[in-house]
């Protein structure tokens, strides 16, 4: 194999406590909402540009309740605040390690891709020579056929 980007494993009882973990994790955090994406394109985002904007508002309502408005939910957005406080580091070690697993993924993958092209070119080279390898070789054939539609539509 020309290309070698990862060499690791991990243990199936390993990957189960992972995915432990993560189901542990995601049932601490059972407030997490699935908005649709339409949804999130209407929201403001906060970004790191507006946390200390969000932070200033917090200490000034904190420091003068008198000037904010009986109707203005102090509560809430404390909570809100809180929140948006404690979820920040876990959102950047979760996106981080996503990421890490993402690039790792696609790494293993074309790493297993390249290695699986080799033995296909030896399935057929062979294909011949070793009894039952003919079929082997038809039928990992059929992941390189082009369809005519494509095909005819390409031409068009």
């Amino acid at each position: 194999m020309s290309q070698n980007l990862i060499s690791a494993t991990l243990p199936a009882e390993d990957a189960a406590d992972v995915q432990q973990n993560l189901l542990a994790a995601k049932a601490k955090l059972s407030f997490l909402l699935s908005l649709q994406t339409e949804d999130v394109a209407t929201l403001f985002k906060v970004g790191n540009a507006y946390l200390p904007f969000i932070e200033k508002a917090y200490n000034v309502m904190v420091a003068h309740p008198e000037i904010i408005p009986p109707v203005f939910d102090k509560d809430e957005f404390t909570r809100d605040y809180n929140l948006l406080i404690t979820l920040r580091p876990i959102f950047t070690q979760i996106n981080e390690l996503a990421e890490s697993i993402q690039k790792t993924f696609t790494a293993v993958g074309s790493d297993s891709l390249l290695g699986a092209l080799e033995v296909y070119s030896a399935v057929k080279q062979n294909k011949d020579k070793v009894p039952g390898l003919a079929s082997t070789a038809d039928e990992m054939a059929v992941f390189f056929k082009k369809s005519k539609a494509k095909t005819s539509a390409a031409a068009k």
